[in-house]
């Protein structure tokens, strides 16, 4: 099967169950919501985590940089 129809239908199915969760429940439609807020969660301290790691690196960096520049002038 085409890759565009795989993506068609997807769409489709999406538009379909977006459909029925706006027109028949209001319990799906809070489901929807706090799963979606759930992974919104952890979108952000994945996002958190990520500059901690990359503030982490550019000290290390900077300290590296450092000693380099310290050992070069005693040369």
């Amino acid at each position: 099967m085409n890759n565009w129809w795989k993506y068609g239908l997807a769409f489709v199915g999406g538009a379909v169950v977006g459909a029925l969760v706006y027109k028949n429940s209001a319990e799906i439609r809070r489901v929807c919501a706090k799963t979606l807020g759930g992974i919104m969660d952890l979108k952000d301290k994945a996002m958190e985590a990520a500059e901690t790691i990359k503030e982490g690196a550019e000290d290390l960096l900077a300290e590296a940089d450092a000693q380099r520049k310290a050992e070069g002038a005693k040369s």
